[in-house]
């Protein structure tokens, strides 16, 4: 019999993380429970706004406080709680056991330095090489990410390099020390369809090999479909949805990832206009009652106005609706 509890990675339970500001307090992240297997991709979806980075950021320890304030009933990695961690302790995590790589590389990596100083500052830092090894090594991380003359790119800074050039620095500097935990967000938002195609091939590539986790964050339902095994749906701070990517496009459950799909264009019909969801975002400063997709959704009864539901278990999957309860007057 397969320990499932074994082949844990990392487990979010009832996450928060609020921010004050003049306005009032942002629940980005209300209270949400995730689970990340051993050498899985776990696609985290949703509109802007919807606490997919701030979850791991959260989890990476990198919400500025104040303003921000992040708190858990359990945030373990291999069993370790990283709430209780010391920053000197976290940041030994950081790099070793999780690495993240985010939406805009330009501005993630140091202008000041060449691309080859701060893989090798990575590397000396983390991993204890003196610096000729370090040089070594980071030669070969840069070859892993296939970014041809990789001992020449060591002497450019970021500004020299193409916009998928530097996301493929940013791969090889979260992957240089081998973490269990990739955390990519948005990382192929900023490049072209092409380009997007060759850093998606390179994540999958890297997963099978070092077989390493990977957190996807994205609102690209086309990313998910390509590399991910499960599926988080989140929206307006709180995950509505969790299921397998094969069930998530064959039988979505909660209305919002309902009209996220039929919002895909179809190339074998003629559209005139686009399927859109109604409305728009909440405003986090003033959440509606109840449900918070309730304004914006098709199957709106009395008591989606009035209480937020739980998670509700349906075959394979998780859903967030009072459409999936039993036994109650709606």
């Amino acid at each position: 019999m397969v320990n499932i509890l074994a082949d844990i990675l990392l487990e979010l339970k009832n996450l928060k993380t609020k921010f004050k500001t003049y306005n009032g307090e942002v629940k980005a992240v209300d209270g949400i429970d995730l689970t990340v297997h051993k050498k899985e991709v776990l696609g985290i979806l949703g509109e802007s706004g919807c606490g997919k980075s701030a979850t791991a950021l959260s989890i990476m320890r990198l919400i500025p406080s104040p303003p921000g304030e992040v708190c858990a009933d359990k945030m373990e990695l291999r069993g370790v709680e990283l709430q209780f961690l010391t920053e000197k302790q976290m940041s030994k995590v950081r790099g070793n056991e999780i690495s993240m790589i985010f939406q805009d590389p330009l501005s993630a990596l140091n202008p000041t330095f060449t691309v080859g100083e701060q893989l090798m500052e990575l590397l000396m830092l983390h991993q204890g090489f003196d610096r000729n090894t370090a040089y070594h090594k980071a030669i070969e991380a840069l070859n892993i990410v296939q970014i041809p003359a990789a001992a020449n790119r060591l002497s450019d800074y970021p500004h020299q390099l193409s916009g998928g050039m530097r996301q493929r620095v940013m791969l090889a500097m979260a992957c240089a020390c081998s973490p269990s935990l990739l955390l990519a967000d948005e990382p192929t938002t900023a490049l072209d369809v092409t380009v997007q195609a060759q850093i998606l091939d390179l994540l999958s590539q890297l997963q099978s090999e070092m077989e390493i986790a990977i957190m996807l964050i994205t609102h690209d339902l086309g990313v998910v479909a390509e590399i991910a095994q499960r599926v988080a749906v989140m929206y307006a701070g709180v995950v509505v949805e969790n299921a397998t990517v094969q069930n998530l496009f064959a039988k979505p459950l909660h209305p919002y990832t309902q009209g996220l799909l039929a919002s895909l264009p179809l190339l074998e019909v003629e559209q005139e206009r686009l399927n859109v969801i109604p409305g728009g975002v909440p405003n986090m400063l003033d959440l509606p009652s109840g449900c918070r997709f309730h304004p914006r959704c098709p199957h709106c009864w009395q008591i989606c106005r009035l209480q937020e539901p739980p998670l509700f278990s349906q075959n394979e999957s998780e859903v967030r609706c009072w459409l999936f309860a039993q036994g109650i007057d709606k």
